[in-house]
């Protein structure tokens, strides 16, 4: 349960030299138990510990709690119970299990896996990590694991077992659209791979923001933002789904890269002897994009839940996705003498126009499930017409629904409104699987029996959230750039 719990928590690290001793708390020179350094760091960093000091008395009752056997982080994490729910005493081994994706050093495969109607559905796939090098997808059932059935298992058992040793290898057994699979993939230390970029169709960009770990992440995804213009970017997806934070200054230098109009970001307000409310302003001069879409999820928390937040009221981006997690509070990290660590919270985040979303999240732009049944998905979709073939060279709103069904099958990098020679790749493709003869054209039994088999797939997972920003994004994508690239890497807006 702590795991699940901490792994939604996200630190604002920042460094403890330039805080403050706050008058009243417990003086420097009283510190003499593990309690009592506790104690002081609760009392010296804490938010809401300001006003709120321990007596000597009750300082006294728990050092003697703890003399009789209690354990420290019993008495400690009591404490901190009554101050926020983000506030926590971790010995090493919770920290690590609980921080690792910030700390670097979880082991792995580098997947998000999550039950959906009874199945073990792959949800997120970590770029350049293990699993996407072996061929997993996003909307595979896992089955098995090194020959484990893991039907009825919990998540937690599941990703015990997707664990190990860096190096050793693990046998998965996937069902991807009905076919069964079985991959060996070598377990490996993920890290690092927060952010990656891939250009989806002409003019869409998809930017991937899997953790705020350092300040890198910030410049990589920066030194992407920058060569937007080079690619003739038009709409940008920034997927910031199962993103639960970490450093809040990398989601504000992001932030002051993306938006064009100077603005206010966000009001942080510290402890009143730690300098009070701060407002942080961006600078403006972002790239003129057509549409920028943010993909979100109750996953979705802390620091990315800012960029978001601010992304939505600055009016610059819509939201597509679930309502966010709702955690506006930022953390310290700081070590004991024992080796311990305290999470303390030491701010509080207030957007300019959503305000503080501890607790209520940020309900996107547009709210739709980020994984839907294939079937529910072409629902909303327009059928694909079967009653006459399309043929080469053909254009318009027929062609464009059978490369999306291409697409959604995996054999199509991208859907078009033209059937030309990549579509047509498709095509064979499908027919081959199929065991239908190679045309020249979409004959009308290829139609048919496309249509026949997105039904026998109709169970199968889709990325839904995504698919409802590439709508969105392509209809960007159509009107005139906002900006013109200059041969020397700069742009200047459009006349």
């Amino acid at each position: 349960m702590l795991k699940k719990f901490l792994k939604r928590i996200c630190a604002a690290f920042a460094a403890a030299g330039m805080l403050m001793t706050p008058a009243g708390a417990l003086d420097q020179n009283k510190v003499v138990t593990p309690f009592d350094e506790v104690l002081y760091q609760i009392e010296r960093y804490g938010l809401f510990a300001e006003g709120n000091e321990m007596s000597d008395a009750d300082r006294a009752l728990c050092n003697a709690r703890i003399d009789s056997g209690e354990p420290l982080s019993k008495v400690v994490n009591e404490i901190l119970s009554k101050h926020d729910t983000h506030s926590f005493y971790l010995s090493p081994e919770e920290y690590q299990q609980s921080f690792s994706a910030l700390t670097g050093d979880y082991v792995g495969i580098g997947v998000t896996v999550q039950l959906l109607e009874g199945s073990l559905i792959v949800t997120d796939i970590n770029f350049g990590g293990p699993a996407r090098e072996a061929g997993i997808e996003t909307g595979d059932i896992l089955l098995a694991v090194d020959g484990v059935s893991i039907k009825g298992k919990s998540l937690d058992e599941v990703g015990s077992l997707l664990r190990g040793e860096p190096g050793t290898t693990v046998r998965i057994k996937l069902d991807h659209l009905g076919k069964e699979l079985e991959v060996m993939v070598s377990r490996r230390e993920i890290y690092g791979d927060y952010v990656w970029s891939e250009t989806l169709e002409d003019g869409i960009e998809y930017i991937g923001v899997q953790a705020f770990g350092s300040m890198d992440d910030a410049e990589h995804f920066l030194t992407i933002w920058d060569g937007l213009d080079e690619k003739r970017t038009a709409a940008v997806i920034i997927d910031l789904r199962g993103n639960g934070g970490g450093v809040i200054d990398a989601a504000l230098a992001m932030l002051d890269g993306i938006l064009q109009q100077k603005t206010g970001l966000v009001s942080l307000r510290w402890r009143k002897d730690q300098g009070g409310t701060q407002v942080v302003t961006s600078n403006g001069g972002g790239l003129p994009l057509n549409g920028i879409y943010v993909l979100v999820d109750g996953q979705t928390a802390s620091a990315a839940e800012l960029m978001a937040v601010c992304l939505k009221d600055s009016g610059e981006a819509e939201l597509v996705g679930e309502k966010t997690y709702g955690k506006s509070l930022g953390q310290f990290h700081l070590s004991t003498k024992n080796g311990d660590s305290l999470i303390i919270t030491t701010l509080e985040m207030s957007a300019p126009k959503s305000g503080v979303w501890e607790e209520k999240g940020i309900v996107p732009t547009t709210v739709t499930e980020s994984m839907v049944t294939l079937g529910d998905y072409l629902t909303d979709k327009a059928p694909l017409p079967d009653t006459r073939p399309l043929f080469f060279g053909e254009t318009g709103s027929a062609v464009r629904e059978l490369t999306e069904r291409l697409r959604l099958l995996g054999l199509l990098e991208r859907s078009s409104d033209t059937l030309g020679a990549e579509a047509m790749k498709g095509v064979h493709k499908f027919q081959a699987a199929a065991g239908l003869p190679e045309t020249i054209h979409a004959d009308v039994t290829t139609l048919k029996r496309l249509n026949s088999v997105m039904k026998d797939y109709a169970a199968y997972y889709v990325d839904n959230a995504l698919e409802q920003a590439l709508i969105r994004a392509r209809e960007a994508a159509q009107k005139p750039l906002q900006y013109t690239p200059k041969s020397d890497g700069t742009w200047t807006p459009a006349a």
